[in-house]
C-alpha cells in the first residue's frame, strides 16, 4: 500500500470470510461534527443481516440494530489492533510498510489488523471508491448481462459476480469498472473492437447512449 493509498482512506470495510466465499458485512467510517470532533459511525449491509450465516462483531453491535456511532473506535475493532507492548508489534509494521508510531485507526485496521483470530477482514475504503452499487448501476445502464459484461471489458464472469454480491472487496475490478465509468469514449472503442458477440440493436443502442454522454 503506497503512502497516496493510505492518505485516501476513508473507512473500513467488512467481510465475513467463510470456508468458500466472503459476506460483505458492513462499513466503518469516521464522521466530522460541527466543532470538528472526530467520531465513529458503522452500519451493517442490509443483506448481511439477512444472511443466514450472519453473526455480531461483537456483543455491543448485536444484529438487532444496522446503525451504530460512537465517540470512540468501537470495541470489536479496537480488539483486532495488536498491543504497542507486543514484541511483534514493529515485524507487523515493518511487513506492512507502516510506521510504528502510526495513529491512524484506519491504517492500522487495513494493514496489521487486516486479519485476526475472528472471520472478519477488513479491507480499506478509499474517497474515490467505485462501490459495488455504482458498479450494478454502470452495467445495467449499458443494459447488459453480467456474462456480456465481463466479455466485453476483459473480466472473469466469477470476478464480476464476486463484485456485484460484494462476496470480495473487488477493488480492482472497481477501478477498472470507474475508468469506464468516467469516460465513455474508452467504452465506445472497445464496443467497436470487441462488441461483435452482442446483438447488432443492442451494440447500435449502447453506441449510441455512450456518443449522448460525450456531448455532455
Amino acid at each position: 500500500m503506497s503512502q497516496q493509498d493510505r492518505n485516501a482512506i476513508i473507512g473500513i470495510q467488512v467481510f465475513l470470510e467463510l470456508k468458500s466465499s466472503r459476506i460483505f458485512v458492513g462499513t466503518l467510517k469516521k464522521i466530522q461534527d460541527k466543532s470538528k470532533k472526530d467520531s465513529f459511525y458503522f452500519e451493517y449491509h442490509q443483506n448481511y443481516l439477512k444472511h443466514r450465516q450472519a453473526i455480531a462483531l461483537g456483543p455491543e453491535m448485536p444484529l438487532t440494530r444496522r446503525t451504530f456511532h460512537s465517540d470512540s473506535l468501537f470495541i470489536p475493532f479496537v480488539e483486532r489492533i495488536p498491543s504497542r507492548d507486543n514484541p511483534a508489534y514493529g515485524e507487523y509494521c515493518q511487513a506492512t510498510g507502516i510506521s510504528l508510531n502510526e495513529a491512524d485507526p484506519f491504517i492500522v485496521l487495513s494493514t496489521i489488523a487486516h486479519r485476526g483470530p475472528s472471520s472478519f477482514i477488513f479491507e480499506p475504503l478509499y474517497d474515490d471508491t467505485f462501490t459495488s452499487e455504482d458498479f450494478i448501476r454502470f452495467r445495467k445502464t449499458l443494459n447488459l448481462s453480467v456474462k456480456e459484461f465481463a466479455t466485453l471489458f476483459g473480466f472473469s464472469t466469477a470476478a464480476v459476480t464476486r463484485t456485484e454480491l460484494m462476496q470480495s472487496s473487488g477493488r480492482e475490478v472497481l477501478k477498472r469498472a470507474a475508468l469506464y465509468a468516467r469516460y465513455p469514449k474508452i467504452v465506445l472503442d472497445l464496443l467497436k473492437e470487441h462488441g461483435g458477440f452482442l446483438h447488432s440493436r443492442k451494440q447500435e443502442k449502447i453506441e449510441q447512449w455512450l456518443c449522448e454522454q460525450m456531448r455532455m
